[in-house]
């Protein structure tokens, strides 16, 4: 396929042929990505082939995504802004007992993987690709058997959590790479850590590329730095408030912003079980407001951490549903937010977040990584890399043809998918015209997936993508062999 050529153009693995392998199996593993690595491949030659290639000590998640990262630089250029989302998730592999170099999950008894990823992502939610991602294992340290009553002790580096600050420098990678781009590092609540803040403070202080975040807020009883002039006795005012919350609850109300909820199943705690209770569809009224806040920086061992200037954005729902939990969203960002348009666009940047909760479901429910028959970690977690590219490939998809509706699909589309796509849908006769436009060609993908295409569907998801990509492959293959002349 052109696209991984020029996607792995870059690929340096040692050896011509480890690059060639390398193609092959990404080309395979795209055309079927719900079919086992085994399925895949075509024959037992090949088959055998992709086992060795995942078993070499060359072959490892970075030199997997190096080629990619590099072609996330080309595609990021033209676009003024990007973020870097980070989020970790759970690969798991309990069922897999003869899978070594696992480690305890969410709990001890399940076991696998975790995986951070850094997403990268326009504005407008168009994914540009992995930028990287750490596969690992949990370890419990046998010297260290009560984890939550030192954790304090420890170094920020000695932490887990310090992978947040890991992000946020790979990130700096990316701004250093391209300095006329603007890259926001973004992550949910686990990401709300001090370190974080201070880095890019140091950062600026060296003069060094220093990319601003954004972040969901996880700690809204954070203490704040008083000023020194305000008086601690005028009870209720915003500017002596010693609180994250507090300071912003009380800062003027800048305007509402409104939306409509579509109806879901969520998890809810009822008699003290979570059971999966269905949310109506509302509408939703936020109010918001916006806060200039100086952190208090809290105690770390062996270091000492500055002050942190930052932004808050609060978005309040009013008069939510009795039997439902109101919306409240706290955001916080190095970025200066001063008004209800500066608000708004923040929290339309936040919401492109939910574009790497999407990629990991068509990572974990489209490419199937968790059937992975690999019984060893090194060989695993290159293949799970890989599947990263392929899963990235199919939401790229998806987006482009919402994003850029008019564009030729030969841009994007190999001849022969789109022909024999155009002959089985419309027949041989509609052949003489010019190619139907990307978004076009999507949606008549997406029908062979389940897209039904009627005025209520919208544009099609994930999932229909997937599934009608792993048929066109075929129809393709079908196409060259026994469609007529070129």
């Amino acid at each position: 396929m052109e696209w991984i050529e020029q996607e792995m153009a870059s690929a340096a693995l040692g050896d011509q042929r480890l690059n060639r392998r390398l193609r092959q199996i990404l080309e395979r593993c795209f055309a079927q990505p719900m079919a086992s690595l085994k399925a895949s491949m075509r024959g037992w030659t090949e088959m055998v082939a992709a086992y060795r290639f995942f078993d070499h000590k060359k072959v490892t998640v970075e030199s997997i995504l190096a080629p990619h990262r590099a072609a996330i630089l080309e595609r990021a250029k033209p676009h003024g802004r990007v973020l870097v989302i980070q989020d970790t998730t759970e690969i798991d592999y309990t069922q897999k007992t003869k899978l070594e170099g696992t480690g305890p999950l969410s709990t001890d008894t399940r076991r696998g993987f975790f995986a951070h990823t850094q997403y990268v992502a326009t504005a407008q939610g168009l994914p540009l690709g992995v930028w990287h991602s750490d596969i690992y294992a949990r370890t419990l340290d046998p010297k260290r058997p009560d984890k939550k009553n030192d954790r304090k002790q420890r170094t920020p580096e000695e932490r887990e959590s310090y992978r947040w600050v890991e992000g946020y420098l790979q990130a700096c990678e990316l701004a250093e790479a391209v300095p006329e781009l603007q890259v926001i590092s973004q992550a949910d609540r686990e990401g709300d850590i001090y370190d974080v803040f201070a880095e890019r403070e140091g950062r600026l202080d060296k003069g060094q590329a220093a990319p601003h975040w954004l972040i969901r807020c996880n700690h809204p009883e954070r203490k704040l730095e008083t000023p020194p002039h305000e008086s601690p006795e005028a009870e209720g005012s915003a500017l002596v408030a010693d609180k994250l919350l507090e300071r912003v609850k009380n800062s003027p109300l800048l305007g509402t912003r409104s939306f409509h909820v579509k109806n879901r199943v969520q998890n809810k705690k009822i008699d003290g079980k979570r059971k999966k209770v269905k949310r109506p569809a509302r509408n939703v009224t936020l109010e918001v407001r916006v806060a200039k806040i100086e952190l208090r920086p809290p105690w770390r061992k062996g270091t000492k951490l500055p002050p942190v200037t930052i932004s808050v954005v609060l978005a309040q729902e009013i008069d939510p549903p009795a039997d439902d939990e109101a919306i409240c969203w706290i955001l916080l960002t190095s970025l200066e937010v001063s008004d209800l348009a500066a608000a708004n666009e923040i929290l339309d940047l936040y919401l492109v977040r939910w574009e790497i909760e999407v990629f990991h479901r068509v990572l974990k429910t489209g490419c199937r990584v968790e059937d992975l028959q690999l019984k060893e970690e090194q060989r695993v977690q290159p293949a799970i890399a890989l599947y990263m590219i392929v899963a990235w490939r199919v939401l790229y998809l998806m987006k482009l043809g919402r994003e850029c509706p008019d564009l030729p699909c030969e841009m994007v589309f190999e001849r022969e998918e789109w022909q024999a796509i155009v002959v089985l849908v419309k027949g041989r006769e509609a052949l003489g015209g010019t190619p139907p436009s990307l978004r076009e060609m999507v949606r008549m993908v997406a029908g062979f997936g389940g897209f039904a295409a009627r005025k209520s569907d919208g544009e099609p998801g994930a999932e229909s993508m997937w599934i009608g990509l792993t048929r066109l492959r075929d129809f393709a293959f079908c196409w060259q062999r026994f469609g007529p002349p070129a």
